[in-house]
């Protein structure tokens, strides 16, 4: 169970909360709007009201405590400020939501140690999933590599992991399978591919593409 504030309780924010809660986190949320906290303060484990543009405000939460902060504030220059005084307050990994490319930069340059940016990384997962008939999801993990749910390729049915040598010959890891819906790990190199089944794979989107055509 990680620990975890997530401030700002729009739409990006409340969700993020609220699943990270799901997943059995210790989630607390914070926002200036009164309306939104009373609206959303049920689904996450604490929420608080406040002006946290106001540094005073912002160590009251004792922000260095948490494994991760969030920074979900829609403002651009409310954003940047609150990033940069959790690190000056000693949090030790501030994650930005960004809603422009120059946001994301300036995120990075006053504190920063990531940067989500939900609007492009959703629209890149969708052109993905729909350009290629092969490929069913997608999770971005930097710019050049993602985790994907693919269908096994026509050549791998019935083979074995290790007689097809993936990640040696494709450059890729097969990390688990899909099955009515269901994830399971593959932690085994016998493991037979199969037609009726989804591949979680990972790897560079280069590599993925010549598997899955």
């Amino acid at each position: 169970m990680k620990s975890i504030l997530v401030i700002g309780a729009g739409k990006f924010g409340h969700h993020l909360a609220e699943y990270l809660c799901e997943m059995d986190n210790d989630v607390m949320l914070v926002d200036k709007n009164e309306n939104l906290i009373d609206e959303y303060s049920e689904g996450v484990t604490t929420a608080e009201i406040g002006d946290f543009t106001i540094k005073s405000n912002l160590a009251s939460l004792g922000v260095e405590d948490y494994d991760y902060v969030f920074v979900c504030v829609g403002d651009f220059q409310d954003s940047l400020v609150i990033t940069s005084y959790l690190k000056e307050l000693g949090a030790s990994y501030v994650i930005g939501k960004a809603s422009s490319l120059i946001h994301e930069k300036f995120l990075l340059q006053n504190g920063a140690d990531k940067v989500v940016y939900p609007e492009r990384d959703t629209a890149y997962s969708k052109a993905v999933e729909y350009s290629n008939s092969s490929i069913f999801d997608y999770f971005p993990l930097n710019e050049d590599t993602g985790i994907f749910e693919i269908s096994a390729p026509e050549k791998w049915i019935g083979k074995s992991l290790s007689n097809i040598n993936v990640r040696k010959i494709h450059n890729v890891t097969v990390i688990a399978y899909k099955y009515n819906d269901k994830i399971f790990p593959i932690n085994s190199p016998d493991y037979v591919f199969s037609s009726t089944e989804h591949l979680i794979i990972m790897g560079e989107r280069d590599y993925i593409k010549k598997i899955a055509k």
